[in-house]
């Protein structure tokens, strides 16, 4: 009995240390494939290989970043229970695990194609980086932040062989530099709530948290501005048949970028953005209406 329990307590560690809950990021993979309206087999499953090349790669990296923050992991509040922090995996471990997982991702990578293999090179480059370095860079690392979010899109245009949108690219800096901006406020915010000290990994004060809260908001709305740009623009007339329909969009985004500011504000949002919003009742239902409307303005009748 204990082997057993002792077994899936090693699971569960494991689970947690590979952050497999963050593999929702990597949907991002199928927006391409989504906007431009190419539904079929062979893309469906490069996409689904990609999916998974991102998220072996991306669990590689975490386990690296963990590496390097586990001794100041254990004076923070909430990181200090992270399977490298706390001791559940053993530090050998954790270095014994990267290699693995990168050849699985890379043959993973290769599977798909060579262009996409180089993206996904190049994703590695700069997380990487962000993990050793830029992460410790007032405004540096949620620029990389935004950079990371946006290179998953454009690798997934790369995985289907899709045109990537300029308004797309535009759009997903935008939101995503918002979504890391919201995700410092965030962290920032939990300090200042439980009277502790700036943060030792990132260079910002406690004081800069109206800035942060400030430029969180601005990147925000700047991407619903860009999306209203895209649903005047003459290639939106041609691929939907109701296209006016996507003007309902931008009152539901609008809607909940302010709302999960205002969370972040009363310290209801512990969780990095994009998972909160998985977890988040209402996040769901802004996600399933921003679907809805999609499909509709799509349909011919």
């Amino acid at each position: 009995m204990s082997t057993v329990i002792h077994g899936s307590v090693a699971i569960s560690a494991w689970v947690k240390q590979l952050r497999v809950h963050q593999y929702v990021k990597n949907v991002l993979l199928f927006v391409p494939i989504a906007t431009a309206h190419q539904f079929n087999y062979a893309a469906v499953i490069a996409d689904l290989v990609a999916f998974v090349a991102f998220s072996l790669c991306a669990s590689a990296v975490y386990v690296l970043n963990d590496l390097f923050d586990r001794e100041a992991d254990r004076q923070h509040p909430t990181k200090k229970n992270r399977p490298l922090a706390s001791g559940a995996i053993k530090p050998w471990q954790g270095a014994a695990s990267i290699p693995i997982l990168l050849i699985l991702a890379f043959a993973c990578a290769a599977a798909v194609s060579l262009k996409f293999t180089l993206a996904l090179l190049v994703y590695l480059a700069l997380t990487t980086a962000y993990s050793v370095s830029l992460k410790r860079k007032m405004l540096v690392d949620v620029v990389v932040l935004a950079m990371l979010y946006t290179i998953r899109v454009i690798a997934g245009a790369i995985a289907v062989s899709v045109e990537m949108s300029a308004w797309l690219l535009a759009f997903s800096m935008f939101i995503f530099l918002s979504l890391a901006l919201m995700k410092r406020y965030s962290e920032l915010a939990l300090l200042i709530q439980q009277n502790l000290p700036d943060p030792s990994t990132r260079n910002y004060k406690l004081d800069d948290l109206p800035i942060v809260g400030c430029l969180a908001v601005a990147s925000g709305f700047n991407s619903v501005t860009i999306f209203a740009l895209y649903v005047s623009s003459p290639g939106v007339q041609q691929a939907y048949a109701t296209p006016e329909l996507l003007w309902l969009a931008c009152p539901v985004l609008t809607y909940w970028l302010g709302r999960a500011m205002i969370l972040a504000h009363r310290r209801m949002m512990n969780d990095d953005p994009i998972v909160f919003a998985i977890k988040d009742g209402v996040s769901r239902l802004a996600g399933v209406l921003i679907v809805a409307i999609f499909l509709l303005a799509m349909w011919k009748r």
